[in-house]
């Protein structure tokens, strides 16, 4: 969006010109011109949605980073509980084999 400061001059039924602020935006074909006070309230608007979106910009990036040391935890977490059940496999395997019944299996 290109931004304007503008002053009106208009002729008067006398033909003599008039200088005149215009409180609020007027849009000609897309184009949005603005006064000095108007453009003052529009940039502090802009700023503070800046800001507001770089603060929400790294609160994503802090819960992305969390997410990701969680997803590394929860994978060491299943290939420690993986290994695990190998193992007890294999010694349920050994005890069925020397013929030590095992309940509960």
């Amino acid at each position: 969006m290109l931004l304007f400061i503008y002053y009106s001059i208009t002729l008067d039924s006398t033909d003599i010109s008039t200088l005149g602020k215009g409180k609020t935006p007027t849009s000609t074909n897309g184009i949005e011109a603005y006064n000095k006070e108007t453009l003052g309230d529009e940039i502090c608007k802009l700023t503070t949605a800046n800001t507001q979106l770089v603060t929400d910009k790294i609160k994503t990036e802090k819960a992305r980073v969390n997410l990701e040391v969680d997803k590394i935890q929860l994978l060491n977490k299943k290939n420690s509980l993986v290994a695990k059940r190998k193992e007890l496999r294999a010694e349920i395997t050994i005890l069925n084999v020397i013929n030590i019944p095992i309940y509960g299996h």
